[in-house]
Formats: C-alpha cells, sequence, structure tokens
C-alpha cells in the first residue's frame, strides 16, 4: 500500500475541488496534520451552514413585514434543523476523538472521507443556492416559489445530515445519533 503522503500528492482531484470550497486545505497529509484538517473542513462548513440559515432568517423577516405568514411553520422548522446541523457540524470535536493515531486511516478509508468531505461541501453551495432563490421569492412574495424554496432546502438539510452521520461512523468507527 503506497504510504498516505504519497497518495494525497496524486489524488489531487478531488483535494483540488475540496479546495475550491476551503482554501487552504491541504489533505489529510500527516498523521498530525489528520485532525487538524479535520477541524478546519468542519469549521468552514459550520460557517457555512450559519450563512445558509442566516439568509433563511432574513426570508422570515421579509415574509413576517410582508404579512405572508402561509409558509412560517415551515420555514421556522427549517431554520431550526440547520441551526442544530450546524451546531453539530461545529462541535463534532467534543463528542469524538477526530482521526487521531489511535485510528489507522487506510488508503480505501481516507479516499471515502475525501468524497464524503466532497459531497458535504457540495450539499452546503446547493443549500446556499436555494437560499438566494428563497430570499428571491420571499422579496417577491411569491408563494408557490418560496414552498419549492423551502422544500428543496428541508430534503438537502436532510441529505446532509445522514452523509455527515454516515462520515462520522467512517471517522470514529461507532454509530452518532
Amino acid at each position: 500500500m503506497a504510504d498516505l503522503r504519497e497518495k494525497v500528492v496524486e489524488d489531487r482531484g478531488i483535494i483540488s475541488k475540496i479546495q475550491a470550497f476551503v482554501p487552504g486545505f491541504s489533505g489529510y497529509r500527516a498523521k498530525e496534520d489528520l485532525r487538524a484538517a479535520d477541524s478546519m473542513l468542519r469549521m468552514q462548513m459550520a460557517g457555512n451552514m450559519a450563512s445558509i440559515r442566516k439568509d433563511a432568517e432574513g426570508c422570515r423577516s421579509v415574509m413576517a413585514e410582508n404579512g405572508s405568514l402561509e409558509h412560517m411553520e415551515r420555514l421556522g422548522a427549517l431554520i431550526g434543523r440547520l441551526k442544530t446541523l450546524e451546531q453539530a457540524v461545529a462541535h463534532a470535536a467534543q463528542g469524538y476523538s477526530g482521526i487521531s493515531a489511535k485510528t489507522k486511516v487506510g488508503e480505501a478509508e481516507l479516499n471515502k472521507l475525501y468524497e464524503y468531505d466532497y459531497a458535504l461541501l457540495s450539499s452546503l453551495a446547493e443549500m446556499a443556492a436555494d437560499a438566494q432563490k428563497l430570499k428571491a421569492a420571499a422579496a417577491s412574495d411569491n408563494k408557490a416559489a418560496i414552498m419549492e424554496s423551502i422544500g428543496a432546502m428541508s430534503g438537502k438539510a436532510g441529505a446532509f445530515e445522514a452523509t455527515f452521520k454516515r462520515r462520522m461512523t467512517a471517522v470514529t468507527g461507532t454509530e452518532v445519533s
């Protein structure tokens, strides 16, 4: 099996894709870098989720000002879910040991971790685009578009949560609830 550092150099494709979302990310290069790289990625993800949540909260304010209360309950539920995910991602290090020297990370596991990371970052980018659609719909009081955007964001939040749980299971070898 190739040395992990050599594999990172060879596997620049997915790392470059991740770097498009997280400038400065250089991959999981050495055991001492694994925890730092993992933390960097999760903080970026939590920050992105916070931005999406704040956009949704802004939409809630606009909708309230417009007297458009029809979808407030669904939007409130979405905002709560985004907040929960944001906290779960940001504080995951408190509940697990990260990728430490005690955890053996083989080539296949490392590649799977990169795939999870890219899927999560891509999902956040899609949710951010949906949040912009929601903002436009709220500003124009387009109830159908508001409902569609909330539904799209809710579905993507669910997919993000499921992927994040699978990632954490892969990292720790334990189930996260």
